[in-house]
């Protein structure tokens, strides 16, 4: 009995074990063995199962002309006839080595064409592989440049926020500017209002006082006069009496003229009341008094 740990393959290419050489071969009764199945006690070196020949894997079923299934162990044939999986033509091939060999060539071919096409596989998975990595990054890259895109649409979206606080606030300073505007103007036109009546006022005052001028005119023609007073130094005698006419002068009752006192008196009254009115101005244009 062999002490060494075995292994077995099965076309699928998982591996099963490790276990001693006789659970080998109580798993090659039980049919757990496939005909194409591998054998290694190494895991690098392996043998089709039935070419071991400790395994007794020399049972060929031929179930229909051309359908083949071995080779295998005579357990597993039993269990094939007692359960009714094979049909009633059935044939059986033992110990006939030339036909295991035969059918272990075309197993070998029909692995190997497995083996090809799983390395192909195995080479179209490598190749999907490195093509989902290609396109992996190529999709971590596309992600990265969303997020940076991301970032920059939310930078761009705070600036237009702000952009659009600073022209809220540029719009209520026009608004606020437009209505002191609006009462500047109002203030002008009342302003305006208050010259075009303070001109039309000033033009009425000048009306009068071109009129009051036409008036003061008139009455300088009318009253117009020139007084010429002549300053005569008398001759001062002293110890002397005044000659009789003189006296006769200061104590006469009535004037050379004719003119009675009372009259000059009243004249001289109404000649004040006249300069009173007038004023010491309006005399004086009045008059042209010279020197």
């Amino acid at each position: 009995m062999e002490k060494k740990k075995w292994y077995v393959r099965n076309t699928a290419g998982k591996v099963f074990g490790p276990i001693d050489f006789d659970s080998l071969k109580a798993w090659v009764k039980d049919g757990r063995v496939e005909p194409l199945a591998g054998v290694s006690s190494d895991l690098k070196h392996w043998l089709l199962a039935p070419l071991k020949p400790e395994l007794e894997m020399n049972w060929i079923v031929e179930n229909n002309p051309g359908q083949f299934y071995g080779p295998t162990h005579r357990s597993v044939v039993d269990d094939l006839v007692k359960t009714g999986t094979l049909s009633p033509a059935a044939r059986f091939y033992v110990d006939d080595r030339g036909a295991a060999l035969e059918r272990i060539r075309a197993l070998e071919g029909e692995i190997a064409a497995r083996d090809s096409e799983r390395v192909q596989k195995d080479s179209s998975l490598a190749e999907a592989q490195k093509l989902s990595a290609k396109k992996d990054l190529q999709l971590a890259a596309a992600q990265k440049a969303i997020r940076e895109r991301d970032d920059r649409l939310s930078e761009a979206k705070s600036q237009l926020v702000l952009k659009d606080t600073q022209i809220a606030e540029l719009t209520k300073n026009v608004q606020l500017r437009d209505g002191q505007l609006q009462q500047a103007a109002a203030e002008i036109a009342r302003r305006d209002v208050e010259r075009q009546a303070l001109d039309a006022e000033i033009a009425r005052r000048d009306a009068e006082i071109a009129v009051l001028k036409e008036q003061l005119s008139k009455r300088d023609e009318v009253h117009e006069r020139e007084w010429k007073t002549e300053v005569v130094v008398p001759e001062v005698v002293a110890n002397e009496m005044p000659p009789p006419v003189a006296r006769q002068a200061f104590t006469a009752p009535v004037f050379a003229g004719g003119a009675s006192a009372s009259a000059l008196a009243d004249l001289e009254r109404r000649a004040q009341q006249e300069l009173a009115r007038m004023g010491a101005a309006g005399a004086k244009k009045f008059f042209r008094m010279k020197k």
